[in-house]
């Protein structure tokens, strides 16, 4: 009996780490993600992807790193439109709407492994039609 409670405790343990880990890793979740979907249902005649993103996911517009003693300055995330840098978070104001999928936020350790480059404020990633 107690050899069945401990498999069975094993199965349950080993089902909650994985679950946790496909659901937290990789910055693809729900919170990082603006899907297509949700850009039709929220956006506003004449919006850039600025105003969506100000409106549904704030935080991607946040600075991301906490200052230190000496980088006094505020780290943002820059952008990537099809995987080719676009530039600092203002170039997304000059992305219009109707051309846009999908909008994703990597974390400074995603984006460095993705473009290779030092990025401490992470990225968004402009996915287009």
């Amino acid at each position: 009996m107690r050899k069945i409670l401990f498999s069975a405790a094993l199965v349950t343990l080993a089902t909650a780490c994985s679950s946790a880990t496909a659901t937290s890793g990789g910055g693809s979740n729900a919170r990082n993600t603006i899907t297509a979907a949700e850009i039709q249902a929220v956006r506003a005649p004449g919006w850039f992807a600025w105003d969506l993103i100000a409106a549904v996911r704030p935080h991607f517009l946040r600075s991301q790193s906490a200052q230190t003693l000496t980088e006094r300055e505020p780290v943002f995330a820059v952008v990537y439109v099809d995987d080719i840098y676009h530039g600092e978070l203002d170039s997304l104001k000059t992305l219009r709407l109707e051309k846009i999928h999908s909008i994703q936020f990597l974390s400074a350790f995603d984006a460095r492994t993705r473009f290779g480059t030092d990025m401490p404020g992470g990225a968004i990633l402009i996915r287009t039609l």
